[in-house]
């Protein structure tokens, strides 16, 4: 009886590693942090935008991850595609990017003028997609 309650529990145990590394595999997550001049942007929208698609007046925060005291988000359960990720400062928290006062800032490269060409990110399932940092919002004309 004994034996047979170990060999249980090790069963159990195998199983519950087993599917951890399952759910690993085909959980796909982007994380980082948002930053303003080195200063950790706290309550930020980060948003998943499909490559080749801008933020636009209007557009709804609703679907964004908001970053924490310290300037980080996670996204999990992403879909496999081509993105770019974007913050956006929603200054008057009206969860709707406001050209006149919200910031934006796209994860990207710097050009000569300072400001950042948001860079194409590919996901596939299962990836985990670190340091995807934005290090600086602007304020659009």
């Amino acid at each position: 009886m004994k034996r047979n309650l170990l060999l249980l529990a090790v069963l159990i145990v195998i199983t519950i590693s087993g599917c951890d590394d399952v759910v690993k595999a085909v959980t796909t997550t982007i994380s980082g942090n948002v930053s303003h001049d080195g200063d950790a942007v706290s309550g930020a929208y980060v948003l998943l935008l499909e490559a080749g698609n801008e933020i636009t007046p209007g557009l709804s925060l609703s679907n964004g991850m908001i970053t924490n005291s310290n300037g980080n988000y996670t996204m999990v359960a992403v879909s496999a595609g081509d993105y770019y990720v974007a913050a956006i400062d929603d200054a008057n928290n009206n969860i709707i990017f406001d050209l006149d006062t919200d910031r934006v800032g796209y994860y990207g490269d710097p050009d000569t003028l300072g400001f950042t060409i948001p860079r194409t990110i590919h996901v596939n399932k299962g990836d985990d997609l670190e340091n995807i940092d934005i290090t600086n919002l602007y304020q659009l004309p």
